[in-house]
This record gives structure tokens, C-alpha cells and sequence, in this order.
């Protein structure tokens, strides 16, 4: 298994403080009351005036466990709510894995998905879409395919369809790398990573959550990530 991710019964104890990152771009703090086999029983969260944060049956929650030296992210769902021992909780999924991050690091994965870009021009106007392949994905930047380079620095509009819990996500970005790369038959093509700009944290969330179940896969079959990034 990849460093980065762990059995969550190694990391998951009671009493450990926890975050939830919601859709309404708010952060909101919980504690953890008990572990069951499958389910965790949580504090409920409270916003600032101390009104209780319910989510819908079935919602998707993004988690991160907070410890002294590490932090831990992880998926979950929610099933319910209730009392324990005169505590309001929530009722949610235990994880099979939560994932060690720092700060706003971002795993990137190799995925393979077509994306259509437009690279802005000289004149400061954006050329004709083109569709390429999309190669890698992280929380804050992607790469993709070109057959001509791409300057350092230059804006690019790029547009992914049919994303779970997303279906389009079109997004500015900037572009940090461009690499060189030589073919077999002596040709040559360009791979270009791009960090994204101004990416709303729902979007985000649902975006690593996706990132999340994919690595899950690789995970499954014995297949490694391409690293961490920050772009």
C-alpha cells in the first residue's frame, strides 16, 4: 500500500478531533465519540451561532483527522442522526483508508479522459478549442497532452465532461511545466501541467473526492501513484 494512505482502524481512535469540509465552503469541528465495525459516531458539528449542522441522508462528507504530526483525510457517508451518552452525533461510514496530507498538497494520479483546451494567444484572446488527453489529476492541477509547447505561465481554459458529482467542470488554469517528450518513431509531443486557478472548494472537495476513489482503485490493483504535487 502507498505511504500516503493507511488502514483507517490504525489511525482511527476515539476522542481524536476531526474537520468536515462541506459544500457550503464551510469547515465545521467534531470529535470522535465511538468506532463501531461499520460506522463511526461523530459529535455533531455546530456552526458559529451553535446551530447544528444536519446533512441529508446519504450525503458524501469529506473528513480529515487531526493529529499532533500528521493529518488524515478521508470519504465518508452520512447515515444518521442521534444521542449518545446525551451527546448529539452523527451516524457515518467507517472508511477502509484514510490518506496523509500536508497543508494543500494534492496526490495526483494518472488517469486517462479527454479534455478540450484553449490556450490564450498573443493578442490576449483564447484559440480555437482543441481536444486532447488529459494524462494526470491532483486537487489543484492537471496535465495534459499537446503537440506543439506551451509557455510557461500562459492562461489555458480547459473543460472535462461527465465528472461523478461534478458532470462538467471548466476551469482556468495556468501553466507551470511544459516537457518535452520524444516518441519511438522520432516524433516528438509535449506534456503540460497546468495548476488550476480559482477553483471553488465544493468543486475541489467533490474533485478529490473523485481523485480518492480512483486512487482506491490503483490501490486495489497493486498499481503506484505518480507522486505528490503542489502546482
Amino acid at each position: 500500500m502507498n505511504n500516503d494512505v493507511e488502514k483507517a482502524d490504525k489511525i482511527l481512535e476515539i476522542g481524536q478531533r476531526l474537520s468536515f469540509y462541506m459544500d457550503n465552503d464551510q469547515t465545521y469541528s467534531s470529535r470522535i465519540e465511538d468506532i463501531q465495525s461499520s460506522e463511526l459516531i461523530v459529535a455533531m458539528p455546530m456552526d458559529s451561532k451553535r446551530v447544528p449542522i444536519i446533512p441529508p441522508d446519504g450525503a458524501h462528507l469529506y473528513g480529515a483527522v487531526l493529529m499532533k504530526q500528521s493529518q488524515f483525510r478521508f470519504f465518508s457517508v452520512f447515515k444518521k442522526k442521534g444521542m449518545l451518552n446525551n451527546v448529539p452525533c452523527w451516524w457515518i461510514t467507517k472508511p477502509d483508508v484514510v490518506q496523509r496530507y500536508q497543508n494543500r498538497q494534492f496526490v495526483r494520479v494518472r488517469v486517462s479522459l479527454p479534455i478540450s483546451v484553449q490556450v490564450m494567444n498573443d493578442d490576449g484572446g483564447f484559440d480555437a478549442a482543441k481536444m486532447t488527453n488529459l494524462i494526470d489529476l491532483s486537487g489543484s492541477g492537471l496535465a495534459f497532452v499537446s503537440d506543439v509547447p506551451v509557455q510557461y505561465g500562459r492562461q489555458v481554459i480547459m473543460e472535462l465532461h461527465n465528472l461523478p458529482d461534478i458532470g462538467i467542470l471548466k476551469v482556468m488554469g495556468s501553466v507551470r511545466r511544459c516537457t518535452e517528450v520524444e516518441l519511438p518513431q522520432n516524433g516528438k509531443i509535449y506534456q503540460v501541467g497546468v495548476r488550476m486557478l480559482d477553483l471553488a472548494r465544493p468543486v475541489r472537495n467533490r474533485l478529490v473526492r473523485f481523485i480518492f476513489e480512483l486512487q482506491r482503485k490503483e490501490l486495489a490493483k497493486g498499481l503506484s501513484l505518480t507522486g505528490v504535487q503542489d502546482i
